[in-house]
């Protein structure tokens, strides 16, 4: 069971940088490694959640034929997919969850509707 911890620490020290950092103050010293390694951990859960496709092995495959053995994804799989979504929604023209130009301008008119009928 070891053996499982230490990749864990090797994955989150080779892909997240976790441990690389420059810190001078003890304090920071000791809040780098757990939260790289809450990053690690986070990483995870959203592709597990949000952006595990069953297709993902097949495409990795495409992309590398001489790996014919992987059957699963690996966490560098994990953190490319999930830098991949991060940059695909920053280009997005607008970002899902904001609201366009003309939802904002029915609520502030439903606003102004509302202070009006108050006011009378």
């Amino acid at each position: 069971m070891r053996w499982s911890i230490e990749v864990t620490f090797a994955e989150a020290r080779h892909l997240l940088g976790t441990g690389q950092a420059h810190n001078r103050t003890r304090a920071a010293v000791e809040r780098t490694v757990p939260f790289g390694l809450y990053c690690y951990t986070i990483t995870v859960a959203w592709y597990a959640l949000h952006g595990h496709q069953p297709g993902d092995v097949a495409e990795h495959r495409q992309r590398a034929p001489w790996c014919t053995t992987k059957t699963d994804p690996s966490p560098s799989d994990m953190v490319a997919k999930l830098r991949r979504v991060i940059i695909a929604v920053r280009c997005m023209p607008t970002r899902p969850g904001q609201p366009t130009e003309q939802e904002i301008r029915t609520v502030q008119q439903a606003w102004a509707a509302a202070s009006t009928n108050a006011a009378a």
